[in-house]
C-alpha cells in the first residue's frame, strides 16, 4: 500500500471512531507511523484528508451497487440488488453518512458535490436497470429518466436511521416492499 492510501486507509478509522472536529493531523500522523512532514506532502489539512476519505467510501459504496446489480439478470433483481446493496454498505460508511452530516456546514461545498455525484451515479445504475427493463419487454416506462430520477430520490429515505421501522421487520422484507411497490404500485387490480 502506498504511503497516501495507508494516511486515507488511518484517517478514515480515525474519523469514524472520534469525528472529524475531534481528530487531528498529529492524530493521523502518528496513527499512520509517519511524520507531520510525510502527511504535508499529500494534504495541505485534514479537512483535504476528509475529502480523500469521503471519496474513497463513495467510490467503495458505487462499486458495490455496480457490482451487485450487474450480476442479476432481471429487472426485479437488480433493483433489489441495487437496494440490498445500498443497505448493507451504508453501516460501513460512517464518515460518508455521520460525519459529513455533523459538519455538514463546515464543508457544505464539498460535502454537496460528492452528495450529488453519488445521487447522480445511483440514477446513471437505476437508468440503465430501468433501460434494459424497457428493451427487455419487462417494463412499459415512458419516461426511464424521470423514472430513475424518483426512484433515486425515494430510495434516499432508507439511508437515514428513523426511515426504517425498529420493529423488528427485515431489511430483505423493506426491500421486497420497496421494489414490488415500485413495480406494481399499491392500486387494486380490477
Amino acid at each position: 500500500m502506498d504511503k497516501q492510501t495507508h494516511i486515507i486507509k488511518t484517517a478514515q478509522k480515525l474519523f469514524s471512531q472520534f469525528g472529524l472536529k475531534k481528530v487531528t493531523t498529529d492524530d493521523i500522523a502518528r496513527e499512520a507511523r509517519i511524520s507531520k512532514t510525510t502527511l504535508y506532502k499529500f494534504y495541505r489539512n485534514k479537512e483535504d484528508v476528509f475529502q480523500d476519505v469521503v471519496e474513497l467510501e463513495t467510490n467503495q459504496m458505487i462499486a458495490r451497487i455496480t457490482e451487485s446489480v450487474d450480476a442479476q439478470d432481471s429487472v426485479e433483481s437488480k433493483l433489489k440488488a441495487f437496494l440490498n446493496a445500498k443497505i448493507s454498505s451504508i453501516h460501513n460508511l460512517i464518515n460518508f453518512y455521520r460525519v459529513t452530516h455533523d459538519s455538514w456546514n463546515e464543508h457544505w461545498p464539498f460535502i454537496s458535490e460528492i452528495h450529488d455525484r453519488f445521487l447522480n451515479e445511483e440514477k446513471r445504475i437505476l437508468l440503465a436497470i430501468l433501460t434494459e427493463g424497457n428493451r427487455s419487454g419487462e417494463l412499459a416506462i415512458d419516461n426511464a429518466v424521470l423514472h430513475a430520477h424518483i426512484l433515486a430520490i425515494s430510495l434516499k429515505s432508507i439511508e437515514f436511521p428513523w426511515a426504517v421501522p425498529d420493529n423488528h421487520v427485515s431489511i430483505s422484507t423493506i426491500v421486497n416492499l420497496i421494489i414490488d411497490t415500485f413495480l406494481n404500485g399499491v392500486r387494486k387490480r380490477v
